[in-house]
């Protein structure tokens, strides 16, 4: 048969259609690309109703009602809330003494790991309180900018207007006898009592001669004093007298030295002015125990000793630690506990020096 018929079973096979196929592809690609932009443009049109929707007239899905309110209650919550805690603040502090800490000396936390209170020292002048370093200098500007550090320590801290609750103190009438608020009477110029001082302000505190007045101070420690105990062996040699009974009226001495035994060499010829030893002392400066103990009173001055150091070397960095002696006072080296340490370096920038001058 010429044309057969095309039986039920025949299989045909069409050739593939890859233009059907690239149009499908592009027809996806261009949906997904419309959907991302229509999810964008919802998006910003939602951040858009959120924070104002001009239909039904929100803020941040809240309406001017629904703000009001929530103000309102925010308003008297914080109030409530610091209030609580000005009252808590006030009820505090009502409790606690202007003057007096609560825990000091043996019951402080500087004294945790020490049967006795912990005594600081410091010194002045302190241009920087970064370093302990003090540059000696021929140069007259100089002078003055380190002058005026000790100058303003002293108008600030070591002065006693006239009108200030003062009593003279003694051995017979120590400070601890004071009537509350009251301070021993005492002041700069009750060392340095006249203009031809080495240490005073006309020699611009020594430093105009290149002998500088270093002032050494024992901190404030709120009811310290020198507990009944044997006088140091060391202040013993140098007072020339021995003993070996107790004494409970110690008075406190302080001494300067080289820190290292190369400093030791080259420190010599040093002054000590304290109240005890208004003239000068070779040994040793004094601090008299009836200054002891401090108690806050508004209008004390700490007691000092003014060393002056008469013979420095020039262009020689110069370490020195002063320390205090009494019966109670813990010595710690890398704490700087019952001593201080600072430097002095003598130049000269105005003029060469002469060799003898340098060690």
């Amino acid at each position: 048969m010429a044309n057969r018929e095309r039986q039920p079973n025949d299989i045909t096979i069409e050739p593939e259609n890859h233009n059907r196929e690239v149009q499908k592809s592009g027809t996806d690609v261009k949906n997904l690309l419309d959907e991302n932009t229509k999810k964008r443009v919802n998006a910003r049109l939602s951040f858009g109703t959120l924070v104002y929707d001009s239909r039904r007239r929100t803020i941040l899905d809240r309406d001017a009602l629904n703000w009001i309110k929530l103000s309102i209650f925010y308003a008297i919550f914080f109030s409530f809330l610091g209030c609580f805690f000005v009252g808590l603040t006030y009820i505090f502090a009502s409790r606690l003494d202007r003057t007096q800490p609560r825990y000091f000396n043996t019951e402080s936390t500087m004294a945790v790991r020490s049967t006795n209170a912990i005594v600081g020292m410091g010194f002045r002048p302190q241009p920087s309180t970064s370093e302990s370093l003090v540059r000696i200098t021929n140069n007259s500007t100089q002078q003055q900018q380190i002058a005026s550090s000790l100058e303003l320590f002293r108008n600030v801290f070591l002065l006693q207007n006239q009108d200030a609750k003062t009593e003279e103190c003694s051995v017979d009438k120590p400070a601890s006898k004071l009537q509350s608020g009251a301070a021993c009477s005492f002041n700069w110029y009750h060392i340095v009592n006249n203009d031809n001082h080495p240490c005073s302000d006309k020699n611009l505190y020594g430093f105009k001669y290149e002998q500088p007045c270093i002032l050494v101070k024992l901190n404030k420690v709120y009811e310290w004093k020198p507990i009944k105990g044997l006088l140091p062996l060391h202040i013993q040699e140098l007072r020339g007298v021995f003993s070996d009974k107790s004494t409970s009226n110690c008075d406190v001495y302080v001494t300067c030295a080289g820190t290292h035994p190369a400093d030791e060499d080259v420190l010599t010829n040093v002054t000590y002015y304290s109240l005890n030893y208004p003239v000068g002392s070779s040994k040793f400066g004094v601090i008299p125990n009836y200054f002891f103990p401090f108690r806050n009173a508004k209008d004390h001055v700490q007691p000092f000793v003014l060393v002056q150091f008469n013979k420095l070397p020039l262009y020689r960095l110069v370490s020195i630690t002063c320390r205090a002696w009494a019966p109670g006072i813990e010595y710690n080296a890398r704490r700087m506990r019952g001593m201080v340490n600072f430097q002095l370096y003598r130049t000269y920038t105005d003029m060469k020096s002469n060799d003898s001058d340098v060690h």
